[in-house]
């Protein structure tokens, strides 16, 4: 086990955010998973742990609070932190703990979570040696553990504030847990003593059909297995690729398309795009005109709905108008066919000054009312130096406006 820190491991803050803490895993775990680095299979585990504690709130607290022990254990065993200080503390069980299981990412595509998949991988694990029976040699040679006297763990006081302590306990590292160790010479020639093999192993992952990003898939008992425990749960977190075309939120797909301004006025009926079996979509809308910013909705052409693939969310296409380019002059008939303004007439037009607009994009728009504000900004910063430089004489002329005096 390293000696780093959760922290440390996924190169965050203790401060990180739930996000930060995510993304930090998401990029170490996709650099050392074994498929793509088979060197950083043992640091690809251990950035799983550190994800696991510290990306789940009442462990990082424990984590945060009682060290590494806290966030492998249930909790701190207060009847044997303060009865086995005295002397009247329970003597050490070889209770089985509660398995930690493994993350791992997997990529998918938003095709694989609208139709379902099952996909088999292969993969190594850790279990017990059989040939010594996970115990690292021979049972007549283990000699009891000097650090930790063969309690398997060490007791400690951690300090919580003035004259208040917290004893805890943590893993015997010369033991590892087992409060026995064996010699050398007479360890298991399989194993040299590590108590554990690996072997290859193949797994099939079932993808239902509406699933979600970042949900978890949850293979029993397919991890490791160290000695004496049971065997970690192997759990593989989907992780969506961005769709060229669609974008999902909950259950509805989002989609956009570009309309000409005939079809906005008139309807249409035509291809726009292909749903996510590959089917072309005839959009048809016959009534109604489309305004800038409107959606479409076309109802139950979305995902599939959890556990119930016959009902489907919606698809929303957002519609983008295209207008004619600059410079073209509609024909007077046009006009007529529109329906009457509804402006007043310019009955006060005498001696009003004629001013002629030229249209800018929304991108020139932006440039512009970005500079204006960025010039403000650094105005009142300028005048909020001034006020500083003049001191406390000048406090009341702070806001602009001298304060009245009292006579």
């Amino acid at each position: 086990m390293s000696s780093r820190s959760y922290y440390e491991v996924l190169d965050v803050e203790t401060s990180a955010t739930e996000a930060e803490i995510k993304r930090a895993y998401r990029t170490l775990a996709m650099k050392f998973h074994p498929d793509k680095n088979p060197e950083g299979a043992e640091m690809f585990k251990e950035i799983s742990h550190a994800y696991e504690t510290l990306s789940d709130p009442q462990q990082r607290a424990a984590y945060d609070q009682y060290g590494e022990s806290g966030g492998r254990y249930e909790g701190p065993d207060m009847d044997f932190g303060f009865e086995g200080m005295f002397g009247s503390g329970h003597p050490h069980r070889d209770v089985p703990r509660k398995p930690r299981a493994e993350l791992h990412p997997l990529s998918v595509t938003l095709e694989d979570l609208f139709r379902g998949k099952k996909m088999r991988l292969k993969l190594e694990r850790s279990i017990p040696c059989s040939h010594c029976k996970g115990l690292g040699g021979k049972r007549s040679v283990m000699k009891s553990c000097t650090p930790c006297s063969g309690l398997g763990y060490i007791n400690s006081l951690r300090q919580m504030g003035p004259g208040m302590f917290l004893p805890q306990k943590a893993v015997c590292q010369s033991c590892k847990g087992l409060g026995k160790v064996i010699p050398e010479k007479h360890r298991c020639k399989r194993c040299k003593g590590s108590r554990v093999k690996t072997e290859a192993d193949t797994v099939e992952i079932k993808i239902d059909p509406g699933m979600n990003d970042r949900q978890k898939v949850i293979l029993k008992g397919k991890g490791d297995q160290a000695p004496g425990e049971e065997a970690q749960d192997l759990v593989f977190v989907l992780d969506q690729k961005a769709h060229a075309t669609f974008v999902r939120i909950g259950d509805d797909l989002v989609a956009e398309a570009e309309i000409d301004l005939a079809e906005a006025l008139c309807g249409f009926s035509r291809v726009m795009l292909h749903d996510l079996k590959g089917n072309p979509l005839l959009v048809t809308h016959r009534t109604g005109v489309i305004r800038p910013g409107e959606v479409l909705c076309i109802h139950n052409e979305g995902m599939p709905r959890a556990k119930r693939p016959g009902d489907r969310g919606d698809l929303l296409l957002k519609l983008h108008i295209k207008f004619p380019e600059s410079g073209w002059k509609p024909n007077p008939a046009l006009r007529a066919m529109l329906p009457a303004t509804k402006r007043p007439a310019d009955t006060d037009a005498e001696g009003a000054e004629m001013v002629i607009g030229r249209p800018i994009s929304a991108s020139e728009f932006a440039v512009r009312t970005n500079q204006s504000s960025q010039s403000r900004h650094a105005h009142t910063e300028r005048d909020e130096d001034m006020f500083e430089d003049y001191g406390e004489d000048y406090a009341d002329y702070s806001h602009g406006v001298p304060e009245c005096q009292q006579q």
